[in-house]
């Protein structure tokens, strides 16, 4: 290290007086930053939030005067560890992230380098627009860094690179002065004042690229890919973009203020053909003669990674809809044309070439849409797909953006196999096969010396091979550490000498991101990596069984940091970060500080620690990562089993123990609850609450009358057919209307309801899931509650009854924490099945094709509760509506917010309703009238009553009203 403790606080203190954007200097926040998606972890100075283009210039000023490196990131999700180092960080992806300016007739845009790739093409989608380098971490991937690494994507064949694609930067440089790199004719360097910066640099760049023309000539990849070092092979005197200059630089020459992006226009018909091949080699053999059919793209996927896609629940559904057989090859072949007879033609020819070299060999095309892009989920989620491998050993990345001609592409992946067989290794191979760039990872195990080793010597091989090809070594994801040094192998030694000159004349102190493409660290050296030589990681006690992995810090080692979770437009996760833009809200951000924390890289004593707490803090348990991570990093039972640390040494508010205990403490809520809420708004009595922890802006909800329940429980017809009601805690206490509706809806389908603590056996309390307890890490409560569970039903041998349950959270309970608690017994006597209400009505209704319900004339809008849709149970509740012809929509919403007690606290109410706005309540607030809201959850149907105009209904109420008076 060059700075010391001291010295790095001292600089945090002299920013944080200079900046607006906040900065983060503390011990955990540098460790959430020393990571990116590659094998790298570097501690950084700090890291600093810009609010704008002052913040950046004062940053460039001060380290300039006191010599203090700088590094850009956006979404920190490099695979060559291009965004770590010992630097001051400069996230923009918080409030850099601005569209500036668009021109619809000229297409292009301005935009802030912080801005996402995803959010850019929705703005751009109603002009019929769209920037087409579609990389596979668009949800997350910024301009800015797909600028500085040029980036290429899926469909570089037909719409090019980065390079092709940016027209202007606006460059902040070491000096502090601002300059457009754009298109420069060729009479600009007789008409420009020659003290100018910019012109010195032009200037010196065109007699650099005279100097090294035929070093070029022979030297130079001749693949459309290749992205290492500088683009010193466009300068043309003729005239050339000199933006060119910073496409590709990783932040290693200047800070980009603006980009400026060439727009495509969206196409209007496109068809996809989806190629299966029985043998590998004969799959890379016939690419070369695909792409005479002009193709956009030609995407490939192998066997070892579609074996491994079928494993996780994200991915497998599509694997079994799309795939055919067990190929040892997939590749997706994709035309786009005005002229619909003109593509449809090109597949026929696809189709052709595929079934005629082999008959094993099988074909499907794709003309909707939406097939379409499930098909790409899956392909796109390569790399995600590769890394969710348990265990120490994993796909690496280090040679997997070699490109070679297609002439050579089938010998390179043999011989690469053979030099993978030679280091007791294998590889898995996807992505571009169009354009010759195989992404291509040998799993190794990078705890291991041996294997860190091999690393160095595939590597040596691979590129002396790709070389031979006249290949590049660097085909997408840049160079950072993991290739800057073998710059010299491929490039020769005056290549390099050039691409220092070119550094120097931008960068002369080494101050911005050092360390890559030019005088580089070494790709090998193991202080630099993740996994040093003396990791290890404390094996603690858990609650929860986590051997799958291995133990607990296995489980959380998982996160291979590709940041999926920092989607913001899609799917669920991370609800936080989704309000906050902050990286310690992230799961990456989680796993990562938990991960140091376990592995002594924090000071002593931080996994149960004050910091780690506010780390968790944010996080709503709403087990999204469970599903949407393709690794499956289930933060939401670490943050149970940290909090069950955490309560050990720390003493629980007054309010989490309430809430934590609320089954035993129903009497307590009887009394208290009604008092509250008519006293909370006085001043004084505010005060007390607040600090007690509750949120007055809320009503607590209050204990109901279970008379009408026992009422209409006690008049259920006796019945053979039976089922366990399994009555939660939360319904039967405050919302207790929906039991009543689901006896009513269980007996018109024949049905008797039996609900535990209303039997015979009258039970001093009503079953319960636990989720209380778990939610507060209160594991060892939450194993007897589930124990009470398994106790009546073998008491009462109810093995065979169903269990229904209404209520998302506790019902599902049983499919995920009670598998892994614990501390639990009996369970393997435990067979029922465990069905959601509208799943066992389904399943009803399937069994007998007579069922007869009333006509349902009103739209159903359903937000999905986020433990179903984290389990992929929201299939019963649509399929059940579409049976019965009732219209019905999904509200497309992440978490809505109060997330069991999380929007009734004090501290965390605000994020609670920033949540909720960002979709959910919006789209409530503006449907119809007369639409029907369909909110399962106790916690959701809350938080639409406290904050939109309208109330969200349990499905137990919408199923009385569908078979309510018919016979």
């Amino acid at each position: 290290m060059r700075f010391s403790s001291d010295q790095i606080q001292k600089i945090g203190k002299e920013i944080s007086s200079k900046v607006d954007g906040k900065t983060l200097f503390d011990e955990f926040s540098r460790g959430r930053y020393s990571t990116d998606a590659s094998v790298y972890q570097i501690k950084p100075l700090g890291v600093v939030l810009p609010k704008d283009t002052n913040d950046v210039l004062k940053l460039m000023e001060y380290s300039q005067k006191n010599s203090i490196p700088l590094l850009a990131r956006g979404g920190g999700s490099s695979q060559c560890g291009q965004t770590v180092g010992e630097s001051v960080i400069l996230d923009y992806s918080k409030h850099q992230n601005k569209i500036l300016e668009l021109n619809v007739e000229e297409k292009y845009v301005w935009v802030q380098p912080g801005v996402v790739l995803d959010h850019l093409n929705s703005f751009l989608r109603p002009y019929g627009l769209w920037f087409p380098v579609d990389v596979s971490t668009s949800s997350r991937a910024t301009i800015g860094g797909m600028s500085a690494n040029n980036s290429c994507g899926s469909r570089s064949l037909y719409y090019g690179n980065m390079v092709h694609n940016v027209l202007a930067i606006e460059a902040i440089l070491d000096d502090g002065s601002l300059h457009t790199f754009d298109q420069i004719n060729k009479n600009y360097l007789t008409t420009t004042n020659n003290q100018d910066r910019f012109y010195k640099i032009i200037d010196k760049f065109l007699n650099l690229r005279q100097k090294i023309s035929k070093d070029i000539d022979e030297n130079w990849p001749t693949t459309q890919r290749r992205v290492g070092g500088y683009n010193i092979d466009l300068i043309d005197p003729n005239g050339f973009n000199s933006s060119n200059l910073l496409v590709g630089s990783e932040g290693t020459l200047s800070l980009f203020n603006k980009i400026k992006l060439k727009l495509s226009e969206i196409p209007k018909n496109k068809i996809l053909g989806v190629c299966y091949f029985d043998n590998f080699h004969q799959a890379m053999e016939l690419t070369k003669e695909i792409v005479k059919l002009k193709p956009t793209c030609v995407e490939l996927m192998d066997q070892n990674l579609l074996n491994l896609a079928k494993e996780i629940p994200m991915y497998a559904g599509g694997i079994k809809k799309y795939i055919k057989g067990n190929p040892e090859a997939v590749l997706m072949v994709e035309f786009i044309d005005t002229d619909q007879n003109v593509y449809e033609k090109k597949v026929k020819d696809l189709e052709y070439l595929v079934l005629n070299q082999n008959k094993k060999n099988q074909f499907s095309f794709f003309t909707d849409l939406s097939e379409q892009k499930e098909v790409f989920e899956i392909r796109k989620a390569g790399l995600n797909i590769l890394m969710s491998m348990k265990g120490d050993k994993k796909p690496v990345a280090f040679i997997e953006d070699c490109a070679v001609s297609l002439d050579h592409l089938a010998e390179y992946t043999a011989r690469l196999n053979e030099i993978f067989k030679k280091y007791n290794t294998s590889g898995m191979f996807y992505a571009h096969a169009s354009v010759g760039t195989l992404h291509v990872r040998p799993v190794l195990n990078m705890k291991s010396d041996q294997d860190i080793k091999n690393m160095r010597s595939i590597s040596e091989e691979a590129f002396k091979m790709v070389k031979n090809y006249k290949g590049s070594h660097s085909g997408e994801h840049g160079d950072g550490i993991v290739r800057s040094e073998f710059h010299e192998m491929m490039f020769g030694k005056n290549i390099t000498n050039v691409f220092e000159e070119i550094k120097d004349t931008f960068d002369n102190k080494n101050l911005l991101n050092p360390g890559k493409i030019v005088r580089p660290f070494k790709s090998n050296d193991r202080s630099l990596m993740r996994y040093k030589s003396d990791y290890q990681t404390e094996n603690i006690s858990t609650h929860y069984d986590w051997s799958n992995w291995g133990q607990f810090s296995d489980a959380i080692e998982m996160c291979n940091n590709n940041g999926a979770c920092r989607k913001l437009d899609s799917g669920v996760m991370c609800p936080s970060y989704r309000v906050t833009k902050e990286e310690k809200d992230l799961v990456r951000g989680r796993a990562n500080t938990l991960r140091l924390a376990l592995s002594n890289q924090l000071p002593e004593g931080s996994f149960a620690s004050k910091e780690m707490y506010e780390t968790m803090e944010l996080c709503v348990s709403c087990k999204a990562c469970q599903r949407e991570c393709p690794m499956s990093v289930d933060m939401a039972k670490m943050k149970s089993e940290f909090l069950s640390h955490y309560y050990k040494k720390f003493s629980m508010r007054i309010k989490d123990k309430i809430i934590s205990d609320m089954p035993r403490l129903i009497w307590l809520y009887k009394i208290i609850n009604p008092i509250l809420n008519k006293i909370k708004n006085f001043p004084v009595i505010s005060n007390i609450i607040e600090k007690f922890g509750f949120a007055t802006e809320r009503s607590l909800p209050e204990v109901q009358n279970q008379k009408a329940l026992k009422d209409i429980y006690n008049n259920q017809e006796i019945s053979e057919n039976k089922v366990i009601l399994f009555a939660d805690t939360f319904n039967i206490n405050f919302e207790n209307e929906n039991l009543v509706y689901t006896i009513k809806v269980l007996n018109k389908f024949g049905y008797q309801a039996v609900i535990p603590s209303f039997g015979y056996d009258k039970l001093d309390r009503p079953l319960c899931c636990g989720r209380t307890y778990i939610s507060y890490g209160q594991l060892e409560k939450a194993a007897e509650e589930l124990n009470r569970f398994n106790d009546y039903i073998i008491k009462n041998n109810y093995f065979e009854l169903p269990i229904v349950g209404i209520e998302p959270s506790c019902l599902l309970t049983f499919n995920d924490e009670y598998q892994s608690l614990k501390g639990i017994k009996n369970r393997d006597k435990i067979k029922n099945r465990f069905y959601l209400l509208e799943e066992f009505i389904l399943e009803q209704i399937k069994n007998d094709k007579n069922v007869k319900s009333n006509s349902f004339s009103q739209n159903v809008l359903i937000h999905g509760h986020c433990h179903q849709k984290s389990q992929d149970r929201m299939k019963g509740l649509k399929d059940l509506l579409s049976e019965l012809n009732i219209n019905n929509k999904m509200i497309d919403s992440s978490c809505c917010g109060m997330a069991g007690s999380f929007g009734y606290d004090s501290k965390t109410y605000e994020t609670s309703k920033k949540m909720a706005h960002l979709s959910l309540i919006p789209a409530i607030n503006s449907s119809d009238e007369n639409d029907f809201i369909v909110a399962n959850g106790t916690s959701c149907r809350h938080q639409i009553s406290d904050l939109s105009e309208k109330k969200g209904k349990h499905v137990s109420e919408l199923l009385f009203k569908i078979f309510e008076t018919v016979n």
